[in-house]
């Protein structure tokens, strides 16, 4: 058994959407600190993951995620961003 990055009593299943930051970008795609709630402490903790991705963002971008593969050893979760989160009105 290998460690999968975060605490294994916060369930996260397929599909899910999960907001998230992103923590860096290479060629590939986004590294991503995923929110996961944990319902048995009624709190969140961040888990590792990572999103295909050919645009630019920032570190500290907002986004929504659905998660596509759960994490093997020596690998994040797999996710797909699905959005991203603007704070600013958008110029007309």
């Amino acid at each position: 058994m290998w460690d999968f990055g975060y605490n294994e009593e916060a369930m996260v299943n397929l599909r899910d959407s999960v907001p998230g930051i992103v923590k860096g970008q290479s060629r590939s795609g986004l590294y991503i600190d995923l929110n996961i709630e944990n319902d048995f402490d009624d709190r969140k903790e961040l888990v590792p993951a990572f999103g295909y991705w050919t645009g630019r963002l920032p570190v500290g971008t907002k986004v929504m995620c659905s998660i596509r593969k759960p994490a093997r050893e020596g690998k994040d979760i797999l996710v797909s961003v699905d959005s991203i989160v603007y704070e600013d009105e958008m110029a007309a």
